[in-house]
Parts: structure tokens; sequence; C-alpha cells
């Protein structure tokens, strides 16, 4: 009992007390502001002497949580959370290419960042398979940029020697690990400065959460959060543990991802409607040498194209029955999509033919359903 008028308790009565145990699985946390014991802890962790607890939009303990854990897989000192994977890409481009740096990036990059790339003005475009030609492009550049496994023409750079190349010309290097996840590649081994993710794709799995992570060294990830205060491109809790604990499974579902993307790339290579296959995994792949020296594993993406150009392409597409329709991977579902219309239609013809996209050209993202049912789908979906 207390001598609380009832308009005191209805706002601050019924708090828990501290009791024996801890959860095993982490709260949501959502409250955005905390209270301090004394205002000279207050003021303590306002200043930032001392790490605490203030306001999420600084600090949450579900997005350190998660940014904790992509820190450990990638080998990286320091992550932060960001509220998208473009966010992350913006941030790191901020930071380590602000007006005036020159960028040199791969051809083959994912629609929106490439189109974010070109309009700056400044950025080489190079084939990712041209190792003299980015040392040219390299020569007075500030920022090397790359995809581990682009998307969705799944090139695989050959990141020790892109990165080498650029440490030679004194630039920076940020890789783009979405497809090969910290499970099939850690990029920072490999030479570069910082690693990102769209955590909307495989480190989250079930396409119920947008969100997006930097790792690296301290020094490049502090100034990288302390700037998102001003952007305002913070990471919910809600967001955060969904992530969480989808990462919690993600070793299985790659597992099993790769394992199907593999057998159903060997069954389109042999499909006589097919006119190609690209897989890193498959020995005739062009990057098949390069991802066994740089990946572990070769991933739950493949590429085909179907002859007869887009019209057969969505032929296909609207025959599928367990392939569902839809843009964004790294799910547990099997998803398939026509890249040069939904997730690079911001390039030009040319751009698209420059990077390997075909009117006719679809991208599956495999999940782990039965292999056979899989397969058994696109035979019937070919016919």
């Amino acid at each position: 009992m207390t001598d609380r008028r009832p308009a005191t308790a209805a706002v601050q009565a019924g708090r828990p007390a501290r009791l024996a145990g801890e959860p095993v699985v982490t709260p949501v946390h959502r409250e955005v502001i905390y209270e301090f014991e004394s205002a000279a802890q207050f003021a303590e962790i306002m200043a930032d002497s001392r790490r605490g607890y203030l306001y999420s939009r600084i600090r949450n303990p579900n997005t350190d949580e998660l940014a904790a854990a992509v820190a450990e897989l990638e080998g990286a000192e320091d992550a932060h959370c960001f509220a998208s994977g473009m966010a992350a890409v913006t941030a790191a481009l901020d930071l380590l290419a602000p007006p005036g740096t020159r960028v040199v990036a791969a051809r083959q990059l994912y629609g929106q960042t490439y189109s974010l790339l070109r309009a700056r003005g400044d950025t080489a475009l190079v084939d990712v398979a041209d190792a003299e030609g980015f040392e040219r492009a390299l020569d007075g550049a500030g920022l090397l940029y790359l995809e581990s496994e682009a998307n969705p023409h799944l090139a695989v750079p050959d990141l020790p020697r892109l990165a080498g190349l650029a440490r030679a010309a004194g630039a920076r290097v940020v890789v783009d690990n979405t497809i090969p996840t910290p499970l099939g590649c850690t990029p920072l081994a490999h030479g570069a400065d910082l690693v990102l993710h769209s955590a909307t794709k495989f480190l989250n799995g079930h396409a119920d959460a947008l969100a997006g992570v930097v790792a690296g060294p301290a020094e490049l990830v502090r100034p990288i959060a302390e700037r998102s205060l001003d952007t305002g491109s913070t990471l919910s809790p809600d967001v955060a543990w969904l992530v969480r604990r989808g990462m919690k499974t993600l070793h299985l579902r790659v597992e099993r991802c790769a394992a199907n993307a593999a057998a159903l790339a060997e069954f389109l290579a042999g499909h006589p409607q097919v006119a190609g296959v690209r897989y890193p995994g498959l020995a005739a792949d062009p990057y098949h040498a390069v991802a066994r020296r740089v990946l572990r594993g070769f991933g739950g993406l493949a590429t085909f194209e179907v002859r007869g150009g887009r019209a057969a392409g969505e032929r296909v597409m609207d025959r599928c029955r367990v392939a569902l329709r839809a843009t964004s991977l790294g799910g547990v579902e099997t998803t398939i999509s026509h890249p040069a219309s939904t997730s690079h239609r911001q390039l030009t013809a040319q751009e698209l033919a420059a990077a390997g996209i075909s009117e006719g050209f679809l991208r599956l993202s495999v999940g782990v359903e039965d292999v056979h049912d899989l397969i058994a789908d696109f035979q019937q979906a070919l016919e």
C-alpha cells in the first residue's frame, strides 16, 4: 500500500520487482527512454563517457544484440544496425566516399545500388572479372565497392586480388556480403574495410523484417553510428528482435537452400528450354574457380535464361506452382523474379546487357522446400 493518489498510481504502479532468473531469449525492448539512479548517472550516460541506454535512436538492447551477433560472425570489431540495407549502403558511402571522392565499383550490382552509384557522376563501373580494368580505374580513386556475390548475376569477385589493388592505390574497400552471408564469406578477412548486409534477406530469412547492418573496425563503425543519429535511420527493436531470431537458424537454412539450389541448377542446366544457367557451384560456371577460393559453399541463388526471351520467361513464371512470384531473396520460400523489370528496372537496355541481364533472364532465390517438389515444379513450368 502507498499513499499515492489514483492518477499517479495509474501511471507508475505495478512495476515488477527484479527476481531471480533471466530470460533465455532477450525480450523486445520497446521503450524509447530510460531512467537513471541519479542526476550524475544521467549526465554520465548523456555524455557517453560510460556505455548505457538513454534513448533508443542512439542505442537499444535489441539492436546491440543483433549488431554483436553480426560482428562476431563477420570477424569484425564492431557493427551498427540500420532500418534497411540501402540505409547501410548509404551510410558506408557517406563515410568512405564523401563528395569529391571517386568510386570504382563492379558493374554487376543490385539495381538500387547501381543506380545510387551511377547518380554520383564520379563512379567508374568495371566488369567484375576485369582485374586489369580495376587496376586502371583505381588510380586516384578513394573507394572500391563490390558485392561478394553479385545480385542477380552471381558473379564472384576475386576479393583478395581486388582488395590488394585497392590498397596499392590508397583506396578503401566496401563489400556487400548479403548473398553469401558470413557463413559463406568473410570479406574483412580478404581485405575489405567495411562489410554490409541487407539483413532483410538471409540473416532474417523469413521475409518479415526490413533491416541493414554495417560491420568493421570500431574506428569506422563509430562515426557511422554517430552519423545515423542525424539521419534517423534507426532500426526498431521489434525488427532487430525478428532478425536476431532468424539468425539462430541461419546455418541450417543456408545449408538447405544451397543444397536445393545446386540440385535445381543441375536440373535446369540439362533442360532443352534453358539457354543458360548461372550458379557458381556448377563446374562450367565462369566464376566457379574464384568461388571455390573466396566462398565457403555456393549459396542459395541461381539464375537461368529461358529460350524465347521475356515472353517465354514470363510464361515459366506464370506456370510455377511452388515457386512464388515475388521480389527480395533469402527467405525460406523459393521465389522467382524477372530482374530486368523488377530489381534492376532502373538500368537502361545497354546497362542491362553490360551486366549480363537479358530479357529472358530469371532469378531464383531457392528456399528450404523439398527439392523433389522444386524440380517437379520447374519441369512442368518449362513444358
